[in-house]
């Protein structure tokens, strides 16, 4: 006997048979009905036919991560530019990459939130701080190419935070905060109400660690300090629902149109010390954005969304002694950058047919303003920067040929200009001024997808797909240089988009009642012309590198993801990648090719236990093990393997109230993060307590 939602049961009747026989379906184990909304239509988990993967409200709450981007790595092959965490990392680095593909620090993954990228729009990083955890239901990610579905930013992927709904109308309070060691402190709250047709809701966090100082004991100098963070953020929006949100049921049969309209602002600020005496860097943000969501019987479902933004990103750069026990300031930069556009999303279910198609728009520009010193003096003063325009189409079908097999297939093209793009720079000294002006360029990318599922019977089903996808090089990349330690990295106004071609196939299996979910599949990734830092000159104090198209990379690997219900409390997953990630083509320089690529480590194997029984305690245990990976691009500086473990446990005080502890890093592995050449570390073990109070919802 089986329904749906429900596992599967069977029953040997023996005679006489009784008069009546009443049978209880079990829930279902979680995974095969899930739905995920990252395909940009809602969709059963089950019969998406590409490599999702969702982390729900209670994955989130069982892990000891204090951020989004440390929760997501429980996903194998999700990673951000370098091994450290948003926590204390630069955010330039915090750009995220899934299975295997990277180059720098800009994301090769679309980031997003209640529809809105979380890619910083001038230099592609993502501000994983400008979200509160609190205000997340779940997070889905999508491994393979994106761009069909997101455009830039997508290359490998995307990632789709979902907001935390308002339950049936009534008011809803979410309260944590907690203390832990490297003086580290946060307090979030989320709360939603609603009245009538207006609902209101507040999403606010404010955070501050001591951090750790990231250089190797042994290498530390008198110029090493702590790299610490702090941040306040807080989202608010306010909808008005109309149609049959109305609960007037003869006004919406007349109108035969429901849906809403909201506004939504977010403000955020941080500041980080980055390790030494003389570097530090401030961003100041602001955000404005508004929608409207309408459904219609015979039109379909109408998105609309607009947003304009703008930000301030300082920072600082310093040279340091060799015996590291002095630096000097080499650069102060200003980065002012603002943005806006708007898109207009369509969705339509048509027979066996789900049909969708949008129009997006953008526009981006940002300059990079900072004075240059030698010998704590200032010599230079230099600008750079430019102007992009994008628009973009995007259509795509669910076809539904037989209860089996699903097909689906849609494409995108985007086509953008940089313009009005220059540098000058004055030399003090001598009063010199130097102007350069860049050539506008104008760049178009198709990125279609194709991708069918087959059921084969209600415990398997096999997936195929193809797609094409592509990353604009950002204004950051074309205009904006920078340092890290003595490593300078140099812009390059000539970039191209990189393209990535993606074949893959998988299979999904549920097993022993659905209490085993299974999900396998290997794929083959080529990229044309990524954007890789490439080493120009070596000296015993400098390093310079410059981002450069490096010809082809080619990533050959596979993925393994499990979850096995032990009881109904007690749940154990696995997530494991193995990607093999080259370069196989570069003219400008052979001696590349075979190399590995920087920053990707060959393989990677995360694990969690959960138990959360009815009762007043739970607990959580996560470990993650990661290969071997390099530094840079020749293949000589090499970050070792790593093994770290990270656990949870909570208390539920009353039925409101729960007391929770969690420490990261147990074993306090202090494995490599970067070379640059002067190793820096992961941040030592890390245990916070806290408490999380609920009033109303679930």
């Amino acid at each position: 006997m089986n329904a749906l939602g429900f596992a599967e049961y069977s029953l040997v009747l023996l005679s006489p048979l009784p008069e009546t026989l009443n049978i209880i379906l079990q829930p279902a184990a979680a995974g095969a009905e899930v739905t995920v909304s990252i395909t940009r239509t809602e969709t059963r988990l089950s019969e998406t036919p590409a490599s999702v993967v969702l982390l729900s409200r209670e994955n989130l709450e069982s892990t000891a991560a204090q951020t989004i981007d440390d929760s997501l790595r429980q996903i194998a092959g999700f990673t951000l530019f370098r091994r450290s965490g948003s926590r204390t990392t630069n955010p330039t680095a915090q750009g995220a990459n899934l299975r295997g593909v990277s180059g720098s620090g800009a994301s090769r993954a679309a980031v997003l939130f209640e529809g809105l990228s979380l890619n910083d729009a001038f230099g592609g990083w993502t501000y994983w701080s400008r979200v509160p955890l609190i205000a997340v239901e779940q997070a889905e990610v999508l491994r393979g190419g994106a761009s069909s579905l997101y455009g830039s930013g997508g290359l490998s992927g995307a990632v789709n935070l979902v907001s935390r709904g308002r339950e049936n109308g009534e008011p809803i309070l979410y309260f944590r905060a907690s203390a832990g060691t490297q003086d580290t402190y946060d307090g979030s709250v989320y709360t939603a109400f609603s009245r009538g047709v207006w609902s209101l809701d507040l999403a606010a966090e404010t955070f501050q660690t001591g951090g750790y100082i990231p250089v190797a004991a042994d290498e530390r100098g008198l110029a090493d300090t702590r790299a610490n963070s702090r941040h306040n953020n807080a989202i608010f929006s306010a909808e008005r629902r109309f149609g049959s949100a109305t609960n007037d049921e003869h006004l919406s049969s007349q109108r035969n149109l429901s849906g809403r309209i909201f506004i939504r602002g977010n403000i955020f600020n941080e500041r980080r010390d980055n390790g030494t005496s003389l570097t530090y860097n401030k961003t100041y943000f602001r955000q404005a954005a508004g929608g409207a969501d309408l459904s219609s019987g015979r039109v379909g479902e109408l998105r609309f969304r607009v947003f304009l933004e703008a930000q301030v990103y300082d920072q600082t750069f310093s040279a340091v002694a060799a015996d590291r026990n002095s630096e000097t300031l080499s650069r102060l930069q200003r980065v002012p950058s603002q943005a806006s556009g708007a898109s207009l999303f369509w969705t339509k279910p048509i027979g066996a047919h789900t049909v969708s198609a949008s129009l997006e728009t953008r526009e981006v520009r940002g300059f990079s303003d900072e004075v240059g010193y030698f010998g704590g003096r200032a010599t230079s003063l230099s600008g750079s920067g430019g102007r992009e325009q994008a628009i973009a189409f995007f259509a795509q079908d669910n076809w539904a040929i037989t209860e089996k097999l699903n097909l689906n297939f849609g494409f995108r093209v985007d086509r953008w200009k940089n313009f009005d793009a220059h540098s000058t720079t004055r030399t003090l000294s001598t009063n010199a001024v130097n102007v350069s002006s860049f050539p506008d360029r104008t760049e178009t990318a198709f990125s279609p997808r194709v991708a069918a599922i087959y059921q084969l019977n209600h415990k398997a089903s096999v997936y195929g797909s193809y797609s094409r996808s592509f990353r604009a090089p950002t204004l950051n990349e074309l205009y904006r240089g920078f340092r890290v330690g003595s490593i300078v990295t140099q812009p390059n106004e000539n970039l191209r988009a990189e393209y990535a071609n993606t074949f893959e196939g998988g299979v999904n299996l549920a097993l022993l009642n659905r209490r085993l979910n299974v999900r396998g599949n290997v794929f083959i990734t080529t990229v044309s012309d990524p954007v890789v830092s490439i080493t120009l000159t070596t000296t015993p104090t400098l390093i310079t590198r410059q981002r450069q198209n490096v010809g082809e990379t080619r990533t050959r690997g596979f993925e393994l993801d499990a979850e096995y219900a032990i009881r109904t409390d007690l749940r154990l997953s696995a997530s494991y990648l193995l990607a093999n990630s080259r370069v196989t083509d570069f003219p400008g320089n052979p001696e590349l090719v075979g190399k590995f690529l920087p920053q990707i480590a060959r393989q990677q194997l995360n694990f969690q236990l959960t138990y959360r029984p009815p009762s007043r305690f739970s607990f959580g245990i996560q470990a993650r093990i990661s290969d071997a990976q390099w530094e840079d691009d020749l293949n000589t500086l090499r970050l070792r393997p790593y093994f770290t473990v990270d656990a949870t446990a909570a208390y539920r005080i009353q039925k409101h109230l729960e007391l929770f502890a969690a420490a990261e890093n147990i074993f306090n592995a202090r494995y490599d993060v970067g070379l640059t050449p002067v190793r820096t570390v992961a941040a030592p073990a890390f245990v916070r307590l806290g408490l999380r109070l609920r009033l109303g919802g679930k």
